[in-house]
């Protein structure tokens, strides 16, 4: 994020912005004006003041608590306090305790006594899971996350094995409370869940958590400062004139994944798996390559509303918008023309520990697929 040009040459504008010291919690709006080098982030409470809708559908979205820092977040703590979790073969069980320093410790007694592994962040929103996170200091001095071995789980209530855990098996101490990342993995890991966040030693500063407003738009400084002065202010970002398919599946597709993320055996073969990764899915589908360069992932999703409160309903009529018989040699599904096309064509698939994901590859599947 950006910070302010100690020598920059400082002048009273109104309408200019200051970063705050926490874009997500102070308003710039109160801020003692200067001349900034570049963009910066503003927060999603300054985008608000025009953007009202938007920021209450954002709330209520996943991408709104992607990211939490578990000390600060008693939800999370009272779900893993007191529980005890046998994490397999090879590992032993975890006792999840709160310290006298009111933060979230892991133990395996078995094997380390009372010594104790900090539970620092957590990852997902928990409408399916919230995955825990720790970041530490190898002995080369360099820093690296772990990912612990158990997670929370809505549908259960309770934990279970974190997805991608389930066979791996632990290489020395530390990986008995999960698994290690490092470099770009790590560095993707944390910033496809915030904002901002940059990595020091087994920290995180200038952190905005959660995927906010500016994660997709970008910084919004200029934005709102235009805003500020002029009745219709010139898009920018996303609402730009040459912003185009490739463009909103590219940063979609930033975390969601591209097929560039994925094997070329995954490619080819399409496991499971891969319902997770939905662009990957999308861009080999007939409804995307006959599109023209029409179909992107903003003509079925509205990207500020959670698909928790979108209906089966819905979903299917954004199908028939697209397939209106408008054309003689276009034919509407035989089979079922007017419900139905979602779970035939793009069916929920189940993967470990009960997620589902829909199946964004959309197609006439083969019996048995």
């Amino acid at each position: 994020m950006a910070t302010p040009d100690q020598d920059a040459v400082r002048q009273v504008d109104p309408t200019a912005i200051d970063p705050p010291a926490n874009p997500e919690t102070t308003s710039p709006t109160t801020a003692v004006a200067t001349i900034k080098a570049g963009p910066h982030l503003v927060g999603r409470s300054t985008c608000k003041e025009c953007h009202q809708e938007n920021h209450k559908l954002h709330a209520m979205h996943g991408h709104s608590q992607t990211f939490h820092t578990v000390e600060s977040s008693p939800e999370i703590i009272a779900k893993f306090a007191g529980q005890v979790f046998d994490g397999g073969k090879d590992f032993g069980t975890y006792h999840y305790q709160v310290n006298d320093r009111e933060r979230l410790d892991a133990k395996i007694p078995a094997t380390f006594g009372d010594e104790a592994f900090p539970l620092q962040y957590a990852l997902g929103s928990g409408h399916n899971a919230f995955t825990l996170l720790t970041l530490i200091t190898e002995e080369s001095g360099e820093t690296a996350a772990l990912e612990h071995r158990a997670s929370w789980y809505a549908s259960q209530n309770g934990l279970n094995i974190t997805p991608g855990h389930a066979n791996k098996r632990p290489s020395d101490g530390l990986e008995l409370f999960g698994s290690i990342s490092r470099g770009d993995a790590m560095n993707k890991c944390i910033d496809c869940h915030t904002t901002s966040a940059k990595i020091v030693n087994e920290r995180i500063e200038d952190l905005v958590p959660s995927v906010n407003c500016e994660k997709c738009h970008g910084p919004g400084s200029e934005h709102v400062r235009l805003a500020r002065v002029q009745t219709n202010p010139p898009p920018y970002s996303v609402g730009k004139d040459d912003w185009d398919t490739e463009s909103e599946i590219q940063l979609c597709g930033d975390c969601h994944r591209l097929p560039k993320n994925i094997s070329e055996k995954e490619l080819r073969e399409y496991p499971d798996l891969l319902v997770r990764f939905q662009p990957v899915g999308l861009l080999r589908s007939r409804c995307y390559l006959e599109s023209e360069g029409t179909m992107r992932c903003t003509t079925c999703h509205q990207p500020h509303r959670s698909l928790h409160l979108v209906s089966k309903n819905e979903h299917i009529e954004n199908c028939i918008a697209c397939h209106q018989e408008q054309e003689p040699d276009h034919v509407i599904c035989p089979v079922s023309p007017r419900e139905d096309c979602i779970r035939c064509h793009m069916p929920p698939m189940e993967q470990e520990q009960g997620l589902t994901f829909h199946d964004h590859w959309i197609r006439v599947r083969a019996a048995g697929d």
